[in-house]
């Protein structure tokens, strides 16, 4: 997307609050305040009709977990709809919006995924004696592992 399209601060707070409720699960984030607050009191049927297309729009995207590439070439398609086509300004709120969330999105739902420990580094090295007291030790091969593991901290 261009860097010269303006961003719609509007439609960034609605992404960022569909993204709050959805993905990190703040339930403070009600339809009446996006309704309201966010975007200035549009009708119920209008409301719903956007608050579906940007949901949809948000699933794809988060979905296919798409690199900016990918969105970039993702939004180009949705610029070309016939039907219900983005504008280059909802296009770039868009891109503004997954550059600023991309990681933390991902991060909640790898989260979400995990059910048990994650093993976070491993180190390993062999160690040969080449002294012992013993001829039946020498050049024996030790093998010694060292696995740091994160505790899950998911009820069953």
């Amino acid at each position: 997307m261009a860097a010269t399209v303006a961003i719609d601060k509007s439609l960034l707070a609605f992404l960022n609050g569909i993204a709050r409720r959805l993905y990190f699960k703040d339930d403070s984030i009600s339809d009446e305040l996006l309704r309201t607050e966010v975007l200035g009191g549009i009708s119920e049927t209008e409301y719903n009709q956007k608050l579906r297309r940007y949901q949809l729009l948000l699933n794809s995207i988060v979905t296919a977990d798409m690199n900016y590439n990918q969105l970039d070439a993702f939004l180009k398609s949705q610029l070309q709809k016939r039907e219900g086509a983005l504008s280059a300004t909802e296009a770039a709120t868009v891109t503004k919006f997954w550059q600023s969330q991309k990681a933390k999105i991902h991060e909640t739902l790898v989260k979400d995924c995990v059910w048990d420990n994650q093993m976070k580094s491993i180190n390993w090295r062999i160690d040969v004696c080449t002294k012992s007291r013993h001829l039946e030790q020498l050049n024996q091969p030790t093998t010694i592992v060292e696995m740091k593991l994160e505790v899950s901290n998911v009820c069953a």
